[in-house]
């Protein structure tokens, strides 16, 4: 299954729908929860670094989850629920991962600069966790994680340019959708939800070259 034929497999396009949808709440909960507690350091905090990014974790796997197995580009495998039961702590697991990355990659310069990259490496993440859990069901099989340089290219290119996308919709519609909620400062609700529903396709580039190993 191609890059083109997955994204539009109506279960991937259903898993992309629900992302999205829940993206755009979580921001916009996000964006209004953080003006509200503005003034109460402890409390934003709190919001701005543990709520907020465990809520877009949840986002994220359950996209991932929805998606399987179109993700590795096969029609059919392993129901998803059955594949969590088969080990202890499977989706705990899961969901801790992408929250610690959530964390710990914006500390790192780069990612602080760059934050339409931890998206995408949150997203391969799951994603790999998922595939090697998978893999494990499957006839034995040496599994390679590094996709290529070509592909390891295309995954930066893709990233940035999505990042791009997002900083000049967000600049562009920042006024407009502040006159719309009444409030300024739209700009960063508007990269956060663009950036989040645009790195898809990052993250599938990369799991569709997990999926060819077993094909």
């Amino acid at each position: 299954m191609t890059l083109l034929e997955s994204l539009f497999h109506p279960k991937l396009l259903f898993a992309l729908t629900l992302f999205a949808v829940v993206s755009v709440f979580v921001e916009v909960a996000a964006y209004k929860l953080l003006n509200a507690v503005a003034d109460v350091a402890p409390s934003h905090w709190l919001m701005e670094h543990i709520i907020i990014p465990a809520a877009r974790a949840l986002a994220l796997v359950s996209f991932i989850l929805v998606a399987y197995p179109v993700l590795f580009g096969v029609e059919s495998a392993l129901p998803v629920g059955e594949l969590l039961a088969a080990g202890q702590l499977r989706l705990s697991n899961l969901v801790n991962v992408v929250f610690l990355l959530s964390l710990l990659l914006p500390l790192i310069p780069v990612f602080s600069r760059w934050p339409a990259f931890v998206l995408p490496i949150q997203g391969i993440a799951a994603a790999t966790m998922v595939f090697r859990w998978w893999a494990e069901t499957q006839p034995q099989i040496d599994i390679h994680f590094w996709p290529g340089t070509i592909t390891v290219l295309s995954l930066l290119v893709f990233a940035f340019i999505t990042h791009e996308i997002a900083k000049q919709l967000s600049h562009q519609l920042e006024k407009k959708v502040d006159r719309v909620i009444k409030h300024e400062g739209s700009g960063r609700l508007i990269y956060r939800t663009v950036v989040m529903i645009m790195q898809v396709p990052v993250v599938l580039l990369y799991t569709l070259s997990l999926g060819q190993q077993l094909h």
